[in-house]
């Protein structure tokens, strides 16, 4: 049987064009070489495609040579019988000086690629602080690894302090000057605390930028509080006695019922004391949270600051002011209603209140706030609400309390991680007895209940 002859295109350039145009495709790819330029054939595919190849020797080394096919360009897309030969020779008497088309095509494309890197990294180089903080605000919302106020707190720092004044920036200019003039502004209204988290939440934004390569380096990352407003100082305000200092408490409960609060305003003073926790699980706690009969309150996992749910025993000095708050907001799904009753009080809302009325005669009188200014000095000086627990858990330190039981009923986190990860039990029971001794000191402090006298004061400011 006869060998089926290699079909080859014909000289004439318009021939083979009209030759490659009436093949038909088969199941495997066709190669019609071409029979004027040595090494260059035309393929067809299964597909009807057709594309040009150049088949060529290039040198490896001193003495190797390896084959090689090079496409040139489509016949489909205009590339024709006599276009493809004059390509064809052009780059075979460039091979033959040396020149590999296949390396050449590498060289450019990675040429390309880096130029659109280049491009790229100067684009995001050009992106904009409020841009960067636009992205970083994604990632604090994340309801899985976020914040738990979704960034807000820190997104209106950045605001207020950093991207209001250099947000437009390109974030690569950002530079060290820039940030100690952000930090320089809160310095000098002796905002000490607030210089220092203007330093260390604009540090964590351009470590974002970093990790997300909008920029290389941060210029902040050298800074430390010492460079803003110093290292924090570990505020140890307490209202009860100690080996050190006189108490306070007693002083306070004479004080509230004519400071000029509400009800539910000096409830939550006791009730904070009685309790040791912190004002933002009181005032996100829901009636249905409360048990009267079991004497509990559940502060729930997503009220808590570290995510972990905690019961906490009613003492009967506590017991009697949730009693008295129910007759106030029962009828409410908060312990701490808005004034619409349409959610809770704002957990600063009271904080605003105490500070408010230890202001003093000198003190700056904003308007529309209370004439009380003096009502709630004491002398120790300025307290704050945290003051408060801080207060309870030094009050159960005094009485004998173990600090591992404080700190279970504060709900703090202790012990390591394998501790946390194989017991899950509690010390309930201990707990019990620490509120109860907190309750029983201080209702001592407290004297006869004033539970009367509030019930029939005339709310003297709303709720807010």
């Amino acid at each position: 049987m006869a060998k089926k002859a290699k079909p080859v295109l014909p000289k004439s350039a318009e021939s083979a064009d009209k030759q490659i145009k009436q093949l038909l495709p088969e199941n495997t790819d066709q190669y019609i070489r071409d029979s004027v330029i040595p090494g260059l054939v035309l393929r067809l595919t299964p597909a009807n495609k057709r594309f040009w190849h150049l088949r060529y020797q290039s040198k490896i080394g001193l003495k190797k040579t390896v084959g090689r096919k090079y496409t040139m360009g489509s016949f489909d897309e205009g590339m024709t019988v006599k276009r493809a030969r004059r390509l064809a020779e052009e780059l075979r008497v460039r091979i033959r000086q040396g020149f590999d088309p296949i390396e050449d095509r590498k060289r450019k494309a990675e040429e390309r690629k880096m130029e659109q890197e280049r491009v790229l990294a100067e684009a995001r180089s050009l992106i904009t602080l409020n841009e960067v903080a636009e992205n970083y605000a994604l990632k604090l919302a994340n309801p899985v690894s976020g914040h738990k106020d979704g960034g807000a707190g820190v997104m209106a720092l950045l605001d207020n302090h950093l991207l209001g004044r250099f947000g437009s920036m390109p974030i690569k200019n950002f530079r060290r000057e820039h940030m100690f003039e952000a930090v320089d502004v809160a310095l000098a209204r002796g905002h000490n605390r607030t210089a220092n988290a203007i330093l260390s939440n604009t540090k964590s934004l351009f470590r974002f930028a970093v990790k997300r390569e909008y920029i290389e380096f941060s210029p902040i990352d050298v800074l430390n509080k010492r460079d803003a407003g110093g290292p924090d100082p570990i505020r140890d305000r307490v209202l009860c006695a100690t080996d050190f200092k006189q108490d306070e408490l007693h002083e306070l409960f004479l004080l509230l019922p004519d400071a000029g609060l509400t009800i539910n305003n000096q409830i939550a003073i006791h009730l904070l004391l009685g309790t040791a926790c912190r004002i933002g699980e009181l005032m996100q706690a829901r009636w249905h949270d409360v048990d009267f009969e079991k004497r509990c309150w559940i502060i729930q996992a997503e009220n808590s600051k570290n995510g972990d749910p905690l019961r906490v025993y009613l003492s009967d000095y506590t017991l009697s002011w949730l009693e008295k708050l129910y007759e106030l907001s029962g009828h409410t799904e908060f312990l701490f209603p808005s004034r619409s009753k349409a959610g809770h009080m704002l957990p600063n809302s009271v904080s605003k209140h105490i500070s408010d009325r230890q202001k003093g005669p000198d003190g700056k009188q904003l308007q529309k706030r209370t004439p009380h200014h003096s009502a709630l000095i004491l002398p120790g000086g300025h307290w704050t609400i945290h003051d408060l627990r801080r207060t309870a858990s030094t009050l159960m330190q005094m009485l004998g309390i173990s600090p591992h039981i404080i700190d279970e009923c504060q709900n703090h986190r202790t012990g390591g991680v394998v501790r946390r990860r194989y017991q899950h039990g509690s010390y309930y029971e201990s707990m019990k007895l620490a509120w109860s001794m907190l309750g029983h000191e201080l209702a001592t402090l407290q004297g006869p209940s004033p539970g009367a006298q509030l019930l029939s004061q005339i709310e003297v400011e709303p709720t807010v």
